[in-house]
């Protein structure tokens, strides 16, 4: 039997740690060579002299994009088989964010991302750490493998510093490193999917390490220390265009053909897709009910609810005149507190409202209570494009594939199918069951 096949041995760790000459503390996860942390260290290091109250400096990630798995990069970005580097896998990461957890940067050009950056935490990868930081969150507890925080251990070190209030967490462009497909598999099945890493983390900070509820953290005092982001903890922009524009989605579907194309598509794929029985659906941020009378003409009944009173007054006259006002229902109210028993609805429709919510996990959480099991969920949103917002004004978050799927997993969803819509339009589909 292998050591590490014992199951009395201790088990391995994901991060090492070592003290600088400075009396900073040098952080590294498994998949690098103490040879390459030591490489970025100084750069590392130089980031405490330019920034103010840092505690921890850490690494910027690339991916090179078409080269082998294993490959490493140098100090001038181009890896041993002479591929470029150019594809932001990491600038950091933010855990209490609308998205949940994801990877600040990742899908940017090399240079995308040429500035230093705040986040929550480093995930993985290479940090430095303040020597009094490091003391204070208590380091090297955390990073200590027998305390069971796998490969969560460098994200837990990175809250908790924040946490105690010890310092400010940057993201440092300067100091780059090449990842492979081997970190987000570890992170993945020693972190996240790890029974005893996700408790752990869970039962220190009390939520999810994928699944924050940003109102749960505001009403805890004991981490108002993580609350250092003031653009995540604002209120959603008020949704005036059904005061200036009325109906609006419908009068886009009588005239113009790609917007009429992709509501048919939308609309045709949940009807196909509902669990057989009482074809009941909820239209969660349904706006002026459009894809809910989509639906109710293909024979099926909905309920179409809304926080915007003048975007339901809206829905009424819209269905009314469709002449199914029987098959439909209007109702204003909050996807946050749906006014309706458990397991009432068969399916749930999402469309272009995810991008404009504050805190999903509450909202996902709500949909998923009001699903029978096995109910799904369609969800449709604006393609995260880097550089570039669909719609400034409203739009709080656009997604990424990734980053849709993992939430939709962390509020207790199967994810079916994922798709986009292309031509006139750039959308993620995400079609989710609920488990």
């Amino acid at each position: 039997m292998h050591a590490s096949e014992d199951p009395l041995a201790p088990p391995a760790p994901f991060a090492t740690f070592e003290r600088l000459a400075s009396g900073r503390v040098l952080v590294w996860d498994l998949t690098l060579h103490a040879a390459e942390a030591r490489r970025v260290a100084p750069a590392l290091e130089a980031a405490f002299t330019y920034h103010d109250a840092l505690a921890v400096a850490g690494s910027r990630r690339l991916r090179a994009d078409g080269s082998p798995n294993d490959n490493k990069v140098s100090a001038q970005g181009v890896s041993a088989h002479g591929v470029s580097a150019h594809g932001v896998s990491a600038h950091g990461v933010f855990v209490l964010h609308p998205k949940g957890f994801f990877r600040n940067g990742r899908g940017a050009p090399r240079d995308g991302e040429r500035f230093d950056c705040e986040v929550d935490a480093i995930d993985a990868g290479v940090m430095v750490v303040d020597a009094e930081a490091f003391a204070i969150a208590r380091g090297e507890a955390l990073l200590d493998p027998r305390a069971g925080y796998g490969a969560l251990a460098m994200l837990s070190l990175s809250l908790e510093i924040r946490r105690r209030r010890a310092g400010r967490v940057v993201a440092v462009a300067a100091a780059t490193i090449c990842e492979t497909d081997a970190s987000d598999a570890l992170m993945e099945t020693q972190g996240f999917n790890n029974q005893i890493a996700s408790s752990h983390f869970r039962s220190h900070f009390g939520f999810a390490a994928d699944a924050c509820d940003l109102d749960a953290v505001a009403s805890n005092p004991s981490l108002a220390g993580l609350r250092w982001n003031p653009a995540v903890w604002g209120a959603s922009a008020p949704f005036e265009k059904y005061d200036e524009r009325g109906a609006y989605h419908w009068n886009l579907y009588a005239t113009h053909d790609a917007y009429r194309r992709r509501a048919d598509t939308l609309a045709s794929f949940l009807v196909a897709n509902t669990p057989p029985g009482a074809q009941r659906v909820i239209d969660v941020g349904a706006g002026d009910a459009l894809f809910a009378g989509l639906i109710a003409r293909q024979g099926m009944h909905a309920v179409a609810i809304d926080p915007e009173p003048q975007a339901i007054a809206c829905a009424r006259v819209a269905i009314a005149a469709a002449e199914l006002s029987e098959r439909v229902e209007c109702m204003q109210g909050s996807a946050q507190s749906i006014a309706f028993p458990d397991a009432t609805f068969r399916a749930a429709m999402l469309l272009d409202v995810i991008e404009h919510l504050r805190n999903p996990m509450r909202d996902l959480a709500e949909i998923r209570r009001v699903l029978i099991p096995g109910g799904v969920l369609l969800v449709a949103t604006p393609n995260w494009r880097y550089g570039h917002r669909n719609d400034p004004v409203y739009h709080l978050d656009e997604y990424r594939d990734e980053e849709l799927t993992r939430q939709l997993r962390a509020c207790g969803f199967e994810v079916m199918t994922t798709a986009h819509i292309k031509g006139a339009y750039d959308d993620v589909v995400v079609l989710a069951r609920r488990r």
